[in-house]
């Protein structure tokens, strides 16, 4: 588990962190229920831990749901919709800086991205 702190792209401040799903659960029913809030747990690459984020900013992808392998031979994430994966692709180019293009799933499943040459 690694310990690197997180920080919200909009906001800057650090990102609350939680250690299994579960406590992440809890705490966006919480925000639901108090404050009216509608947040989703997701597992954060950087540090292993979950975090919370908006509904609205929930895209439908899956992992392991098609053969597809990137360059390191890792399953490609799948975009259910080629509208998901363009908000993928915006994301990461306004994050990271790097170009993306969206193309189909050869087994015709959804949507995946990959790095512009």
């Amino acid at each position: 588990m690694k310990s690197d702190t997180c920080f919200s792209k909009r906001t800057n401040q650090p990102l609350s962190v939680y250690y299994c799903e579960e406590e992440a659960y809890s705490a966006a029913s919480y925000e639901r229920l108090t404050r009216g809030i509608s947040l989703y747990p997701y597992l954060c690459n950087k540090c292993q831990l979950y975090h919370l984020a908006p509904e609205e900013s929930r895209l439908n992808v899956k992992h392991n749901a098609c053969f597809c392998r990137d360059s390191n031979g890792n399953p490609k994430a799948l975009y259910l919709t080629k509208e998901d994966a363009e908000k993928q692709r915006e994301k990461s180019e306004h994050e990271q800086h790097i170009r993306l293009k969206i193309y189909e799933c050869e087994q015709h499943l959804g949507f995946h991205l990959t790095h512009m040459l």
